[in-house]
């Protein structure tokens, strides 16, 4: 069901050859899966001749997303420890990186690694079901799309709870915000950033 969701995300559909790459298993596998679970009504066949499926509103019931995003240039302990602790609020970890654009807009530098190299390591961490980068111009794009049950926010992230909660009921969605309690201190890129300057 992740897969079939992750694909969803990323193309719009899953085919039994893009879940086989996704999975590492043999096409006719996935095949059949995917006929298991639409006979179970999980997903829904979107076009005889393309063969893409979707999962239907009952199996994105059975996945709990729990949706968080950061900037992560320099992986550390206390990504690693946030990640956990998200990942514990539903059995679907999606996580937005932000787009290089965007950390320029926000943080006032460039980050030190491309967005593409850091998507490509955020995806590689075990907790991480998916990875994606952010949109560029805004924020709830990401957010429309992926349909989170639960926003995860770190404890130091400068976002504002009550304004979230509001945009998403004018969005119409009913995702819970969290503030993750885990801190590990002096974890944070900005310290190691200035250590490596400093020294």
């Amino acid at each position: 069901m992740k897969a079939v969701y992750a694909l969803q995300l990323e193309l719009g559909y899953a085919t039994s050859q893009k879940l086989s790459g996704l999975l590492g298993r043999p096409e006719d596998w996935c095949s059949r899966v995917l006929s298991r679970l639409e006979a179970m009504g999980l997903v829904k066949r979107l076009n005889q001749q393309r063969g893409g499926y979707v999962l239907t509103p009952e199996g994105r019931r059975m996945l709990t997303v729990v949706l968080t995003g950061g900037v992560f240039d320099i992986i550390h302990v206390g990504h690693l420890a946030t990640l956990r602790e998200a990942k514990k609020l539903g059995n679907t970890l999606v996580v937005v990186v932000a787009r290089d654009e965007t950390v320029r807009r926000l943080k006032g530098r460039s980050p030190i690694n491309r967005e593409e190299n850091r998507l490509e390591i955020v995806r590689s961490l075990k907790p991480v079901d998916i990875a994606l980068l952010g949109d560029e111009e805004d924020p709830y794009e990401t957010v429309r799309k992926v349909r989170p049950d639960i926003i995860a926010l770190g404890y130091d992230q400068q976002h504002n709870e009550d304004e979230i909660r509001g945009k998403l009921a004018e969005m119409g969605l009913h995702a819970r915000v969290v503030r993750l309690g885990v801190a590990v201190p002096n974890a944070k890129t900005s310290l190691i950033i200035s250590k490596i300057q400093g020294s």
